[in-house]
């Protein structure tokens, strides 16, 4: 009898040998879905522990002003970054770099770098790090696993402060620019523009990253034998560098005005009225776009954010104020067109008007007598232009103030652009302020009230009248001219209207500073209430924060105008004083090359005008001089 249970074993050993083969075929199936049906997956992650795929980065186009100086460039930085994605003990990288890099931190700021980058798996620790981080990093890999030094570009603006708000600044993409801008995210140093001409030109800036291909060794080193190399190692796709683009600015033009402001806030802007090309644009105080380049400290931010001038508003286009007596060339432009004024048109002016049980008061005092449009342009005459304005009607001066742009942006290439406000019965109406009072007219006509422009809206306004009602579209970055609207105006009435700003600065009125001998300089002066109890006072003795808002705008020369203007000084007073003089330092430099002297220098004599325009008639007939003459809005 056999040992194994006779004729017992052959059943068993079929099923055992059933087994067997089930087991083999499970084992061969296995293998064959590993290494055929699911081998391209296994094979990259096989690869993947020695290849490493590595952003080439694109350099930021540099940024230009219109006569080639280099207004932005970038410069080579370094940052640590923490790839969690590494084969390596987190505490243990940490307590290495803690010890050679004296740089401390906790994982759960590590968990919040991660957070904040766009690629979680990379962690920024450090931007700009010191070069000697770099040489440590490098030579102790094998204390500190995690860890690696990325190389980026980085913005550089030479001229700093000067030109904050025109250039803006740029900042690492956030998930919400990324959907927006349609920009994938595979970089944690991926950088847009956050404001300024950066922003508004980000597409033709931004370049587009590469892609290379490294093989490393166990410790992440990079192999440089060549006998050693893998195929498809090296570089899968060429980086393209961002366009350079150049502005419409002029960077000295852009110095001179700034030290012109001296420790004063406003705005100031030139452009030529025919292209739209913005020469010039100040927003006082700057700030210094460097800041923003690295990771601004706190202590920083909150300098600048908590700065009672507010350095960051950008006053250009986010400043709206009641335009004052700037405004009132307007207003005369509505009322010949509407038929309600003429030339001749005579409103007499005792100092003060009666209206509605209220009294509306002129600048001077004793009054203007008998005034015409001319004079009242050019001595500025309050009462002329409340008792125009109610002629004239709130719903004609709202009609033209849309024609020509007012109550909306000008559509300018810089972003953040606000509206100002135009009234009207039905803005009012829209706001639940109750219905029109004919009373409430009155300011308006003298660019108080309800009214309000940015310096932009403003610029937009003279451009437009400088160049006989075509409208065009202001812009920084260079490019060609649009025009946005062509409003029908008579030749006569703009002759009328330029011969009064004419005698605003050559015929003894208020912006009288600005005159500049050969160069016949156009403009009117604004003296804007910022409190009602500075009306009838001398501004410059009420305290710095309740005086009159300041205003310059013109154009120049008189004919064919190749510049318009705005000047603004908050609380700078009477706009013929410091805003007369700040406009007249830019034309000065624009028509004679005239730059301002070192201190302890004596002034740089003018030389002959590079543009010049002699046309202005001055007999005596047209330079009928008013009385009042002096400080006025």
């Amino acid at each position: 009898m056999s040992p194994f249970g006779g004729g017992d074993f052959a059943p068993k050993a079929m099923v055992m040998k059933a087994m067997v083969y089930v087991a083999f075929g499970l084992l061969f199936a296995r293998l064959f879905y590993l290494q055929v049906m699911r081998g391209d997956f296994y094979r990259q992650l096989s690869e993947n522990n020695y290849t490493r795929s590595i952003v080439l980065r694109s350099p930021r186009g540099m940024i230009l002003d219109r006569k080639g100086a280099v207004l932005c460039r970038n410069r080579i930085s370094f940052s640590l970054v923490l790839d969690s994605s590494r084969q390596g003990n987190l505490e243990d990288t940490l307590s290495a770099m803690q010890r050679i890099l004296g740089l401390c931190m906790t994982k759960e700021q590590v968990k919040a770098a991660q957070t904040r980058s766009a690629v979680p798996s990379l962690a920024v620790i450090a931007r700009d790090v010191p070069t000697s981080w770099v040489e440590k990093v490098e030579a102790r890999q094998s204390e500190m696993p995690l860890l690696t030094i990325e190389m980026e570009a980085r913005r550089e603006y030479p001229y700093g402060a000067l030109l904050g708000h025109s250039l803006g600044y740029v900042g690492l993409i956030s998930p919400e620019e990324s959907e927006k801008l349609h920009i994938p995210i595979t970089d944690p140093f991926i950088e847009v523009g956050k404001s300024g001409v950066e922003r508004a030109a980000n597409a033709m800036l931004m370049g587009k990253n590469g892609r290379r291909t490294a093989q490393v060794n166990s410790v992440g080193r990079e192999v440089d034998n060549p006998n050693l190399r893998l195929p498809g190692v090296g570089i899968q796709e060429e980086p393209i560098p961002g366009k350079t683009v150049q502005l419409t600015l002029d960077v000295k033009l852009q110095a001179i005005l700034e030290a012109a402001f001296g420790e004063e806030s406003g705005s100031a802007l030139f452009m030529n009225p025919a292209t739209g090309e913005i020469l010039a644009w100040v927003s006082m105080p700057e700030f210094d776009p460097n800041l923003f380049c690295g990771t601004i400290s706190p202590t920083a931010w909150k300098t600048l954010s908590e700065d009672p001038r507010h350095p960051l508003l950008n006053r250009p286009i986010q400043g709206a104020y009641p335009p004052g007596s700037s405004f009132k060339p307007f207003v005369g432009l509505v009322g010949l067109e509407e038929g309600k004024l003429t030339p001749s048109t005579i409103y007499n002016c005792p100092g003060s008007w009666t209206f509605g049980g209220n009294v509306f008061h002129c600048w001077a005092k004793g009054g203007h007598g008998a005034v015409n449009l001319l004079t009242a342009i050019q001595n500025s005459c309050n009462v002329f232009f409340y008792k125009a304005a109610n002629d004239i009607g709130i719903e004609r001066i709202a009609k033209w103030g849309a024609s020509f742009g007012l109550g909306k942006p000008t559509g300018v290439d810089i972003p953040g652009e606000g509206s100002g406000i135009l009234p009207s019965p039905e803005w009012k109406a829209l706001r639940h302020l109750g219905p029109w009072y004919p009373g409430e007219t009155l300011p308006v006509g003298i660019g108080q009230g309800y009214l309000t422009v940015t310096p932009m809206q403003l610029l937009s306004f003279y451009s437009t009248l400088a160049e006989g009602g075509i409208r065009v579209k202001p812009h920084m970055v260079a490019g060609p001219t649009e025009i946005l609207e062509k409003t029908p105006i008579s030749e006569s009435s703009i002759e009328i209207i330029k011969e009064g700003l004419w005698r605003v600065v050559n015929g003894g009125g208020t912006g009288k500073a600005c005159h500049i001998d050969g160069l016949d300089v156009c403009a009117k002066t604004g003296t804007a209430q910022v409190i009602v109890g500075s009306a009838g006072k001398n501004t410059y003795s009420i305290e710095k924060e309740f005086r009159d808002h300041a205003w310059f705008a013109g154009f120049a020369p008189r004919k064919e105008p190749q510049v318009a203007f705005v000047i603004m000084v908050e609380h700078g007073g009477h706009g013929g004083d410091i805003a007369a003089k700040i406009a007249k330092a830019g034309l000065e430099y624009l028509f004679y090359g005239k730059e301002p002297s070192p201190e302890g220098q004596p002034a740089q004599a003018p030389a002959a005008p590079r543009r010049q325009d002699q046309s202005g008639t001055r007999d005596q007939a047209r330079l009928d001089q008013g009385q009042g003459a002096g400080h006025a809005g």
